[in-house]
């Protein structure tokens, strides 16, 4: 039923589609592993200590600051901290899209008038992950290159003034929180992608305004239109 109904109030043609990137596209959680297992390989070249995946460990153990748990596995000063931060943050990622998100991305370039990429994060860091799911062609608007993050109306903005001949303005995203208040201020059909246990972010929505929430919830990308 949300399928037929999307269908019914969505214009590819006519529609700038205007996609979250972490849980969304992929799972963020993958992302934290691919960082998290370089950094043990890097520590095993130049520590000579082998983790065994201790950092990984950890991370599903809810420790907070992992690399802090590092600094004093190694017993180094902490300020070199930054350092393995910093060395999580620029790795290249050892990620991929799902059969299924290919798919997807295929058909929306195909049919939709406009397709971009909306994210928050590190600039160098979002474009590494981009580049790594072979989606670098498509337009991004990162947080950190227009100094404002969600739920700040910047690049909603940007992207409306951008693609002014697209009649219609999507976005889909995965947190309830923050994703969708400013599409919903401006007038876009807003759509979250049910998560699963790996997603970073809760999607617990009993104590946030209704005015933030998503006018739809989906549990698969294709469930936006039928191609």
């Amino acid at each position: 039923m949300i399928q037929m109904f999307l269908l019914m109030i969505i214009n590819p043609k006519n529609t700038c589609l205007v996609l979250d990137l972490d849980d969304t596209l992929y799972k963020e959680y993958d992302y934290q592993t691919s960082g998290l297992k370089y950094i043990e390989d890097q520590v095993l070249r130049l520590y000579d200590k082998n983790l065994n995946g201790k950092l990984l460990e950890l991370r599903d153990q809810g420790i907070e600051d992992v690399y802090l748990e590092l600094i004093n596995i190694l017993k180094l000063p902490v300020s070199i901290k930054e350092s393995f931060i910093m060395m999580y943050r620029y790795h290249k990622p050892d990620i991929a899209l799902t059969l299924e998100t290919k798919n997807f991305i295929k058909s929306v370039l195909r049919d939709f008038k406009h397709v971009v990429i909306l994210t928050d994060g590190y600039s160098i860091s979002q474009r590494l992950k981009v580049e790594s799911l072979g989606l670098i062609e498509i337009p991004l608007f990162i947080s950190e290159e227009y100094n404002s993050k969600k739920p700040d109306n910047v690049r909603f903005v940007s992207i409306m003034e951008k693609y002014n001949t697209c009649g219609q303005f999507c976005y889909v995203a995965d947190n309830p929180s923050k994703d969708f208040v400013s599409p919903n201020a401006l007038k876009w059909i807003s759509i979250c992608l049910k998560g699963d246990k790996k997603n970073i972010h809760s999607q617990n929505i009993d104590k946030i305004n209704k005015e933030y929430l998503p006018k739809f919830f989906i549990n698969n990308l294709s469930d936006i239109y039928t191609c």
